[in-house]
């Protein structure tokens, strides 16, 4: 059995057992996480400060990992009984207006329809301040603001300065919801993803590089 040791790693205010191995074979050391979500090192290293440096070095990826782990646990909700809504699992039971419309409901179809139509109630009556607080902040104003259903992306800018976002932006935690808030109005200037795009997007959310390696991990139900 090779030796062994565990670490506590502090990412971003969440404490983390890290399992690491002495391979003193190897050439490298070898981050990997589990599918139960366990963070495992091989390495021939024994200096524990050499071990942290190289953990903090990875934490980006480390955490994205944990998160698109963490999403994939929430695609396993039961129709009718769970619903992806703000960046939790919630029992639907707790969300009485949609409750109300599906308790009764068998079809998987028509269920579907009225998750969407919540998505889509939430987005028209929470997203337009979010938006307009930030247009205020970065003096960026689309010409308009369209809601709909798009299958993969969060969403877009056009170069009439339509701005759409994805309804399903309400599965999402806040944190992510104003990431791509900030990132479509960034385009009303940049309608790239140049340097001095992702610039302007850090100005208004300094953690940008963070919430874009997050959001990559993310897919919309």
């Amino acid at each position: 059995m090779p030796e062994q040791l565990t670490l506590l790693i502090m990412f971003n205010s969440q404490t983390s057992p890290i399992i690491v191995e002495y391979r003193p074979r190897n050439r490298n050391t070898y981050i990997r996480v589990t599918d139960d979500g366990e963070i495992k090192v091989r390495t021939p290293l024994k200096n524990e400060s050499s071990i942290r440096r190289i953990l903090k070095l990875r934490e980006e990826w480390i955490q994205t990992t944990l998160l698109a782990l963490h999403m994939r646990s929430d695609e396993k909700h039961e129709l009718g009984k769970t619903i992806r809504f703000r960046g939790e699992n919630y029992a639907v039971e707790h969300l009485p207006n949609l409750l109300k419309k599906i308790e009764n409901v068998k079809n998987t179809i028509d269920i579907e329809k009225y998750y969407y139509q919540f998505y889509r109630d939430e987005a028209v009556l929470t997203l337009p301040s979010r938006v307009a607080h930030y247009a205020r902040k970065m003096n960026l104003h689309p010409n308009e603001i369209r809601f709909k259903r798009l299958r993969s992306r969060w969403g877009s800018c056009d170069s009439k300065g339509i701005v759409t976002f994805n309804t399903r932006m309400m599965q999402l935690t806040y944190e992510h919801i104003d990431y791509i808030i900030v990132h479509e109005l960034a385009h009303l200037r940049h309608m790239n993803h140049s340097k001095e795009f992702h610039t302007l997007v850090r100005e208004h959310l300094p953690n940008e590089r963070k919430l874009r390696s997050e959001i990559k991990a993310i897919r919309p139900l």
